[in-house]
């Protein structure tokens, strides 16, 4: 198999799996990177901050905010002021927000963990150590483009 295939069928499974996450965040009821700060909340704990969730799951600032907003309407999340920074916001679960994030997001994280644990420890190994190298080396070639003055 040429490159190019391996390329296309890796990019095939990528948007699959994603397909798949965007299909279980429309069963909660949230938009999908609504799903994702809550499922960053749910796995890392209480108490995040915009530049938190932003960090992990590399997303712009509006789109975090955007997603807060919907969360915060739906009551699921509470945002409040940092004790040291006025100017950075701590987001928890509300009390609706963890029976919601129980319902949703419990079955979501037992699948995952579910399907990650039939793997075998050096395939799961494999995967992440591939996944990595493959984001360091296109990392690199976009470097390229994005130093070139106007892009492309």
């Amino acid at each position: 198999m040429t490159v190019q295939k391996q390329l296309a069928e890796y990019l095939s499974v990528w948007k699959e799996t994603d397909a798949l996450y965007r299909r279980l965040a429309r069963l909660s009821g949230i938009s999908d990177n609504a799903f994702w700060i809550l499922y960053c909340l749910w796995q890392f704990g209480e108490n995040l901050t915009q530049k938190n969730i932003r960090e992990q799951w590399s997303v712009s600032k509006q789109t975090v905010h955007s997603a807060l907003k919907e969360l915060e309407k739906k009551r699921i999340i509470r945002v409040s002021e940092s004790d040291g920074d006025k100017r950075s916001k701590q987001i928890s679960l509300t009390e609706e927000g963890c029976r919601f994030a129980e319902k949703y997001l419990g079955a979501v994280c037992k699948a995952d963990e579910n399907a990650f644990s039939k793997m075998s420890g050096s395939e799961r190994e494999a995967m992440l150590n591939c996944a990595k190298r493959y984001l360091e080396l296109f990392q690199s070639e976009a470097e390229k483009i994005f130093a070139q003055k106007g892009g492309f």
